[in-house]
Order: C-alpha cells, then structure tokens, then sequence
C-alpha cells in the first residue's frame, strides 16, 4: 500500500495531466469524436494558463508558507533547558572537489543557513542533521545526507559537541519516527524546513508525540516591493511551484491514509 501511494504522489505532477489531456484530446480527434475532441483541447489549454500563470500556484503556495511565521529566537528565551534544532534533509551530491557546504542540495543550503542561525542565538541548543543515502551506500563512502551536513555545519561554525546525526531516514516520517526513537517526545523541537513543507512536517513530527516548534525558510512566495506586473504571463518556474504546492497536498493525502 505504502509503496502505491509514493508511486501515485510521484506521478502526480502537472506535466503529466497536461500531457493526458493532449493524448486524449488526440485520440478523441481520432476517432471523429469532434465535441468531445475539442472540450478537452480548451481543459488543456485552460489547465495550462492555470498552472503557468502566477495566480493559481502563487496563492496557493502562500497559504501554505503563511501557516507558521519564521522563528524569532527570542521568542523562546523563556523555555529552559537544552533546545534540539532538528535540520530536515533535503538532498546532496558527494562531490569530493567541493567542500560539503557546497555538496549539499541548494534547498538544503537553505535550511542550514537558517538552522545556525537559530543555534547561534541559543545557548545549550543541539543541531540534529539528518538523512540517509539517496542511492547506493557503497558508492557514497559511507557519507549519509546526516554526515555531509554535519561536516558543513562545523564549517559554518557549529560546535561538533553539539550536533546529533540521524543517518538512516530518507522521509520525513523517516526522521521523525528516528528522532522519537532517541529521543524523548518532550523535548524543545525546533523543526527547520521549507516554508511550503512545513505544515505537513510538524502534523508529521505531532504524530510521533513531539510538540515541535516552526522555523520555516527558503519561502517561494515573496513580498517585495519590486513584485513583476507580468504575472499573467506563463512560465516554467510557475509550473515548478504548482508542482511543489502538488506534492505537499498529495503528501498529506499519502499521510492521512497510512
């Protein structure tokens, strides 16, 4: 079942229900199916301005970055005792010519850069890097997502006292069902990842007993005073977004039938 429903969430991406749309249109056309043929030639094309354009992909992925604000340390000034600050996985490359700042993924970069911040505004905080192989074990030298952002925190800064690794998970469920295994649920959780991400990261880490904490970064949605008049205009990086907002609400779905 498990391995269904991460196919069917793999699948489900705009291209390919544009794509289903235009075979289908075709073979309508192709059989003089006219009515039919030309109904969903205009779902097509609708679909496409719908997913290209700013409006639907850039509303939604808002009111999804807009559930939690970003985290002002200060806030928790009045919470005692240590603070775990657990940097959600998000991709990496072991190549040996780069430093591991720069072998991990740009979302990744990202969600460090946000992560040390917070730990450099808190005393006695812990960084928990976790994340898996993303492929072969033997071809990455035993260097887990885990150990790169580790080797890439201490870079930044970080003290290696403090840094707790996960090496095993691959998901999110992965590393919160990792976490509650070594740790105990009532921690001070601070959970650092994406903006869009985050809504179904802390319903996820809630499920396993945790009362996690929102700092969300690498937000794709802006407010800037320079905002472009030209957001009717198509665009590969609106269909990317719409793509993004699609596999969060497919994600939820996967993690309310499990």
């Amino acid at each position: 079942m498990n391995f269904i429903l991460h196919f069917i969430k793999g699948l489900f991406i705009t291209l390919n229900f544009l794509l289903f749309l235009v075979i289908i249109a075709y073979i309508a056309a192709r059989y003089q199916k006219k009515k039919l043929a030309f109904i969903l030639q205009l779902s097509a094309l609708l679909f496409f301005l719908l997913v290209s354009t700013s409006y639907l992909p850039q509303f939604l992925a808002r009111n999804l970055e807009q559930q939690f604000s970003p985290l002002q340390p200060i806030s928790l000034k009045n919470k005692f005792g240590k603070k775990y600050i657990h940097l959600l996985g998000a991709g990496y490359g072991l190549d040996k010519r780069l430093p591991p700042t720069a072998q991990l993924a740009t979302v990744s970069q990202g969600r460090l850069i946000e992560a040390v911040r917070i730990w450099r505004q808190m005393d006695s905080s812990i960084l928990v890097c976790s994340g898996g192989y993303i492929s072969d074990s033997a071809l990455y030298e035993n260097q887990t997502q885990a150990r790169v952002a580790r080797k890439a925190a201490i870079l930044l800064g970080v003290d290696s006292n403090r840094i707790i690794t996960l090496n095993d998970p691959t998901t999110t469920k992965e590393e919160a069902v990792s976490l509650a295994k070594q740790l105990d649920t009532s921690i001070t959780l601070i959970l650092v990842t994406d903006a869009l991400h985050m809504p179904r990261a802390m319903n996820i880490f809630s499920k396993q007993g945790f009362y996690p904490i929102a700092a969300p970064t690498n937000y794709k949605v802006l407010q800037t005073p320079d905002e472009s008049g030209f957001k009717w205009w198509p665009s590969v990086g609106n269909i990317i977004l719409m793509d993004m907002v699609l596999h969060e609400y497919m994600g939820n779905l996967k993690n309310l039938l499990q």
